[in-house]
């Protein structure tokens, strides 16, 4: 160095000055680039935080720090502390000393008097996104109300449920907004989260519109004859008993016996055929009770066939759940609760009589085998034991057999509601699952000639 100075001082002024600026540019340059690898540029922020002249050990360790404090959220009158990794959020601290250095490396840097902003490093992964629907703010003051109309069979809500998940957006701004800044709690915007029961409650009340919103062509078999009369939506609506069922939020529909008796006494007065003193029987509540449930499930039934008939022996007061065959009429009777829950038309016996008296559901399984018949009987419940045959009596789906060729062959359907068994009782495809599940072992069996 003294050797240049000596140097310099030997020559002209005006070459003195030119090489002096020289020497000075080339210094200036070399401490720029120093100053360039080694600190962040001047009037530079990260967020709210001021990172001019430190390194990148420095703006990491600070970041670090910051990213280990936890955010106050204040939801209304609440306040939270939610740790990052809870929030879904990572720090991506190469990705900040990247874009910090960038101005530092360009050949014309930007003034350092202008100030610039670098957004917080901050990563918001599908946790996030999983944090906001997962969280929720119950400020209810109580449930909400639901009930019945009594004049259209439709449910009425008062909602008084006040439930609030954070507004993605406006947490997500906040949290970049005021990192490092944690001096006051954040205020994100709440938003409301949809009552699933209210949406619900309109699903089943289009369902219940399917119910009463059509009339049913009602074909009565009295005696032998049958006629036909139109029970009109209001005709529906006094018949048919709706409750609201809150645990399954589902609707209940049960007929009322004694309206409907007078609505279809009614309607049938009005089509000049000479009226008996009661229509309605367990067999023509029964019927009319698949129907609105079939209704209810979305199938378009616009007529029902039913027969008053002699209707069940008993009256549901034997057990809790039963069984009820009638040989004569051919149908089985399922009672529940004091109530034909579902009928079905069923075969009894033709090579061996059917068994009566009271009996218990003895054995079940899925699919059983008759030795004497060959045939494989699915859905079988036994229910009683001859001696004599040294067999069960049970209750089946019509009966199959598998020839020596491999090919199945199924009984007629149109054996049901005819005697065509060896003493069981037959049911249609479909009518025996559902028996199967609706009894246990020991089950109540009545059967009557």
């Amino acid at each position: 160095m003294r050797r240049i100075i000596h140097h310099i001082r030997h020559l002209g002024k005006r070459r003195r000055n030119r090489v002096l600026a020289g020497f000075f540019a080339v210094n200036l340059i070399l401490l720029f680039i120093l100053y360039s690898n080694l600190f962040v540029y001047p009037n530079t922020y990260i967020g709210n935080t001021n990172v001019s002249g430190k390194t990148a050990k420095q703006v990491t360790a600070l970041l670090q720090q910051q990213f280990a404090v936890l955010p106050r959220v204040r939801v209304k009158d609440r306040q939270y502390h939610y740790r990052y990794d809870q929030l879904g959020i990572i720090l991506d601290t190469k990705k900040a000393i990247d874009e910090l250095f960038l101005p530092n490396r360009k050949f014309l840097p930007l003034s350092i008097f202008t100030k610039r902003v670098v957004a917080p490093p901050l990563a918001f992964t599908q946790n996030f996104d999983q944090f906001i629907a997962d969280t929720t703010f119950d400020f209810s003051e109580k449930p909400d109300d639901i009930a019945v109309d009594p004049e259209t069979k439709s449910l009425i809500v008062t909602e008084n449920s006040q439930i609030y998940r954070f507004d993605k957006n406006s947490l997500k701004s906040l949290l970049l907004d005021r990192f490092g800044d944690y001096d006051t709690p954040i205020y994100p915007m709440l938003a409301k989260v949809t009552n699933e029961t209210i949406s619900q409650i309109a699903d089943l009340n289009q369902k219940l519109a399917a119910v009463f919103g059509s009339p049913v062509i009602v074909y009565l078999d009295l005696t032998g004859t049958i006629i036909a009369v139109e029970l009109k939506e209001e005709d529906l609506r006094e018949a048919i008993s709706v409750t609201y069922e809150p645990q399954s939020v589902n609707a209940g529909l049960s007929v009322n016996e004694k309206a409907l008796n007078a609505v279809l006494t009614r309607r049938v007065h009005e089509s000049g055929f000479p009226i008996r003193n009661n229509l309605v029987t367990q067999n023509v509540v029964a019927d009319f009770t698949r129907t609105i449930t079939l209704r209810l499930a979305g199938a378009d039934v616009s007529a029902i066939l039913t027969s008053p008939g002699a209707g069940p022996t008993t009256n549901g007061s034997l057990a809790d759940k039963y069984i009820e065959v009638d040989i004569k009429q051919a149908k089985m009777y399922l009672f529940k609760n004091g109530k034909v829950f579902k009928s079905f038309p069923v075969s009894t016996g033709s090579d061996y009589p059917t068994p009566t008296g009271k009996f218990e559901i003895l054995n079940k399984v899925g699919l059983g085998f008759s030795n004497i018949y060959q045939d494989w009987l699915p859905w079988w419940m036994g229910f009683s034991y001859s001696k004599e045959l040294n067999a069960y009596f049970g209750i089946h789906e019509q009966p199959y057999r598998i020839t020596a060729e491999g090919k199945i062959v199924q009984a007629s359907p149109q054996s049901i509601g005819t005697p065509s068994t060896g003493g069981c009782v037959a049911l249609a495809p479909g009518a025996a699952r559902e028996v199967y599940y609706f009894v246990d072992i020991g089950t109540p069996v009545y059967i009557f000639d």
